[in-house]
């Protein structure tokens, strides 16, 4: 309380001239028509810069909160984009069928995806198996050996998750295959990387007697259960047939180019572990 009396006693004439001139000010602006609109004019021209400036500063303060919910909302976006290809309308035909329908011509087939987005905070390219770290783990609902997509292309997939975070193999990797199909023919093969350039990977097992052109997509195939069907990957860049057999060895330009790659969506299919069971079943007969 004496600091703030001090205050005023070393600062008290200064104040009051201020507060005078504002209150001078005031009676002259509202009494007067002409000082009047100069007066709003002047406050409306600063006012607006000061409240601009105070609204910039705002928007960089809260950036973090809004970069936060746009990844949610992409995350729900790309779920829906994930799940629409697998979706299939019931069709009944009552003038042409009058017998049984058909239940699996007419089944719907559930949506089978959820993503979570996710920033890589740690991304190696330059060894021959490269890992990258994102800041989501099991609290998060990240479960290991799930794939990691970015709304440009594949990413890699989770292999060892904490409770916050994970650790991911990056398509960069010598272990990681991912399912690809070329988007204008029904064939799929294993897309691997061949340990050179980071922006390129090389897809095998399709037949050398299809039309392939530098520029054709392609994707992720239905017949991967880490990412969703239809996902782009790359383009094509060149294709060579393979000496002595029967297959092109396909070289794919990166959609997504691993270097650049910061925020991502972990890809949770929920009838994963069903279908790895199954398939686990036949491999033991």
């Amino acid at each position: 309380m004496n600091s703030i009396l001090q205050l005023f006693i070393r600062h008290g004439g200064l104040l009051t001239l201020l507060v005078v001139e504002v209150f001078c000010f005031y009676l002259i602006s509202s009494y007067n028509s002409e000082q009047g609109e100069i007066a709003s004019a002047s406050w409306a021209r600063y006012s607006g810069a000061v409240l601009n400036w105070k609204a910039g500063w705002e928007d960089y303060f809260y950036l973090r909160d809004e970069n936060t919910r746009l990844r949610l909302e992409n995350a729900k976006l790309q779920t829906e984009l994930a799940n629409t290809r697998l979706i299939e309308v019931p069709y009944r035909d009552t003038f042409l069928r009058k017998g049984q329908i058909d239940t699996l011509e007419n089944k719907i087939i559930r949506p089978r995806y959820v993503l979570i987005s996710a920033r890589v905070v740690s991304n190696t390219i330059s060894n021959r198996n490269n890992w990258m770290i994102i800041n989501r783990g099991s609290e998060d609902g990240v479960q290991a050996n799930t794939g990691v997509i970015s709304r440009n292309g594949v990413v890699g997939v989770v292999r060892y998750v904490s409770d916050h975070y994970a650790v991911v193999m990056s398509v960069l990797h010598g272990q990681t295959k991912v399912s690809a199909a070329l988007k204008k023919h029904e064939y799929f093969g294993p897309l691997i990387w061949d340990g050179e350039n980071p922006e390129y990977m090389t897809l095998t097992d399709i037949p050398n007697h299809l039309q392939i052109q530098p520029g054709d997509s392609v994707q992720t195939s239905n017949y991967t259960l880490l990412f969703p069907e239809g996902h782009p990957i790359g383009w094509v860049d060149k294709a060579e047939p393979v000496q002595g057999s029967n297959f092109f060895k396909i070289q794919v330009r990166l959609s997504q180019n691993p270097a650049n790659v910061r925020d991502v969506y972990v890809v949770t299919n929920r009838y994963a572990e069903q279908l790895d069971q199954l398939q686990q079943a036949v491999k033991d007969e």
